[in-house]
């Protein structure tokens, strides 16, 4: 998808996709994206690609039997074809009785105003993702240390239309520099997510990245236990993609399955989350995958779970609930999920939340991150590219990394302070806007060789 086909055009073509339907209810969605990506290792850029791809899925619904079927073809034989698919497949399917119907218009609350993409970033050129991959490693190299990451940047053309009247239309844009910087016995980290790709600093990203890993060379090892803890942004980030993946969604709920005890203390009163896919400060995504317009909800609430995201799958189960505009896609599996969350900032520096810890630990980020328990948002994982020793108000030696088994709700429900700056970072789909936190208690289980 070179060219940007733009919303007269694409919302035409489902609605003509729409005239060849016969099913009871029928949606079509449009996905088109201009991915380009610039990787480099060991000090040198290795791979340069660009990649343009259009899907057309179409949802056939006979009562509550449901078929889909895709196509990557614009014209219009190939949708009468697919749409023709999709109904063979649907008459072929089983009920479900949990299906009550598509999204009409009533679903789509408010007219939103959007800014037009960032256009140096919709169609990005090779020389900026270049420029930024070789701040990295120039910087890595002048450190003696070995780089290697990615500069990636994305255009998206995505429309939603369906029988009961949802035509919903939006394009995007987004940047992403992530780095790992390597020496013989550490390693640092640097990231930015951004839908504006003149606003990522890669020369702070080199920076932070290079000088982590000056600082984690020789790291000590420590026993495992319960540790005050700094989670820098990039921890935070990833807990809470899996919070959300876990239990933000109505659908984990509703099968009680779920951390959300709604309308109790669940954090700590400091902390506040809130998902919006409108919030300019973020990647904007307007509306699902349904096509309805996402709403701004409130997750948590200094500290007190206050609510769910619904699509209109689990809205129709629950009397008087409203569809928020979270929809996956995967109405049975993984039912809604929030991917624009926010969570408030506090009022500290960094700087100011080291020197509060007696003794304690600094996490740059988590890798290799699996759910454990559900209801309880267990999770365990490791600790990476930058774990350091707090001792006095000051961080004074690197040490070796840890694998953790804990509670995300806990670790919340410890936070003493957040820091005022945050960052934006990658959700499993868009991007979350987080603090670095201060936490009381962490616990690690046990200790890495490295």
């Amino acid at each position: 998808m070179s060219e940007i086909l733009g919303r007269d055009k694409i919302i035409k073509l489902l609605q003509h996709g729409l005239g060849f339907a016969t099913a009871d209810q029928t949606e079509i969605t449009f996905s088109g994206s201009r991915n380009s990506l610039t990787r480099f290792a060991n000090n040198y850029i290795h791979q340069n690609v660009n990649e343009s791809n259009t899907t057309i899925r179409v949802r056939s619904i006979f009562g509550q039997k449901i078929g889909s079927a895709s196509t990557n073809r614009l014209d219009l034989a190939a949708l009468k074809e697919t749409v023709a698919m999709a109904e063979q497949l649907a008459r072929l399917q089983v009920e479900d009785p949990e299906f009550k119907s598509l999204p009409g218009p009533d679903a789509n609350q408010g007219q939103f105003d959007y800014p037009d993409p960032d256009e140096s970033t919709y169609f990005s050129d090779p020389q900026l993702r270049a420029d930024g991959a070789g701040a990295v490693c120039r910087r890595a190299i002048e450190a003696g240390l070995t780089a290697a990451g990615a500069f990636e940047t994305q255009g998206n053309e995505d429309a939603v239309v369906n029988s009961l009247g949802i035509a919903s239309y939006y394009r995007g844009a987004s940047s992403h520099l992530n780095t790992v910087v390597m020496g013989e016995a550490g390693s640092g980290w640097g990231e930015r997510l951004s839908p504006r790709i003149g606003e990522i600093d890669y020369e702070a990203v080199a920076k932070e990245a290079v000088n982590k890993a000056l600082r984690s060379q020789a790291p000590i090892a420590l026993d495992p236990g319960e540790y005050e803890v700094i989670l820098e942004e990039y921890a935070v980030a990833e807990m809470l993609n899996y919070m959300s993946y876990l239990g933000f969604g109505a659908l984990a709920l509703q099968e009680e399955r779920t951390f959300m005890d709604l309308g109790k203390q669940i954090m700590s009163p400091l902390v506040s989350i809130y998902d919006d896919g409108r919030n300019p400060a973020g990647i904007i995504a307007p509306f699902d995958a349904e096509g309805v317009n996402r709403q701004r909800v409130d997750l948590i609430e200094r500290g007190v779970a206050k609510a769910v995201v619904y699509d209109s799958y689990t809205a129709s189960r629950e009397p008087g609930k409203r569809n928020t505009g979270h929809s996956s896609g995967e109405q049975g599996e993984t039912g809604p999920i929030a991917l624009n969350m926010v969570m408030e900032p506090g009022d500290k520096t960094k700087d100011e939340m080291i020197k509060s810890i007696k003794r304690g630990l600094w996490v740059t980020r988590f890798h290799y991150v699996n759910p454990l328990v559900a209801e309880k948002a267990i999770l365990t994982g490791m600790t990476r590219d930058g774990t350091f020793l707090i001792e006095n108000g000051e961080i004074t030696r690197p040490v070796k990394n840890f694998r953790f088994t804990q509670s995300a709700v806990e670790a919340l429900n410890e936070v003493v302070s957040l820091s005022r700056d945050r960052m934006l970072l990658p959700s499993f789909a868009f991007g979350n806007l987080v603090p670095a936190i201060h936490c009381r208690r962490f616990t690690f289980n046990s200790a890495t060789e490295f």
